[in-house]
């Protein structure tokens, strides 16, 4: 018997290996053609979106904290090293022509145009200080009664309101001193009133007169109430407390 060598046929099992690895390779090139894609695409959005944050933080104005003329602790428009608030460095102007002459009746009283000279917090206390036109008020002690009229010196009628920040609550029993420096000088010192009025409630107020137009200082000094207390103020506002407010006074020409 003899045996006669047999050339493989077209087409058979080596050459279809062959199309198959082809196959695969060209299959793995597409996907990391496809993920290289996708990086790149990825990396371009997040570039975008960070420069497109970059850009709207620089055009648009950097927030600021204000404040409706609070004094805080050291220099004019302060407190005392007693307490501390926020810190406002605008100036209020009191102008006397705007400030229309208050009603001396004892009618029901109406509404006048009062001017905030500034605001300041005490443990809790908020202190307001406002002016008015001169104002005409009695005096009432005990059994006595004593009519003030503003003269043709008084600048403006000054109030201060004292009340619980959290609440709006009125605190009465207080007192307070007012001291106006026009520099170095004093150019009034009194005690301002305890006061009530239809209008405005519990308050402290008395008729203020100035020398001239010009930059003025007034330091309030507020001592603590004198009442008996419910506990949540037991420990609050048991020492005298400062705090300066700067101002300008232009009065009518």
């Amino acid at each position: 018997m003899t045996s006669t060598p047999v050339e493989p046929e077209a087409g058979g099992p080596s050459e279809s290996s062959d199309r198959h690895v082809s196959r695969h390779s060209a299959l793995l090139g597409a996907v990391i053609a496809i993920g290289i894609v996708a990086v790149v695409a990825f990396a371009h959005t997040v570039h975008g979106t960070a420069k497109a944050a970059t850009s709207a933080r620089a055009s648009s104005p950097a927030t600021t904290s204000t404040g409706s003329m609070n004094m805080g602790s050291g220099g004019s428009m302060s407190g005392s090293s007693m307490g501390s608030s926020g810190m406002s460095s605008s100036i209020a102007t009191v102008k006397g022509a705007s400030l229309p002459m208050m009603q001396s009746s004892g009618a029901m009283p109406k509404a006048m145009a009062m001017v905030p000279l500034g605001n300041a917090t005490w443990d809790g206390m908020s202190i307001q200080a406002r002016t008015s036109a001169p104002a005409s008020f009695e005096l009432f002690n005990g059994g006595s009664q004593q009519l003030v009229q503003p003269t043709s010196k008084t600048s403006f009628h000054l109030m201060i309101l004292l009340s619980d920040q959290a609440t709006g609550v009125a605190i009465p029993y207080s007192s307070v001193w007012a001291t106006v420096k026009k520099g170095a000088k004093i150019v009034f010192d009194e005690r301002l009133w305890p006061m009530i009025s239809r209008y405005m409630g519990p308050h402290y107020g008395n008729n203020v007169s100035l020398p001239s137009a010009g930059v003025y200082t007034v330091t309030l000094l507020v001592s603590p109430p004198a009442a008996a207390r419910h506990l949540e103020y037991k420990n609050l506002w048991l020492k005298p407390h400062r705090v300066t407010m700067t101002f300008r006074w232009l009065p009518k020409s």
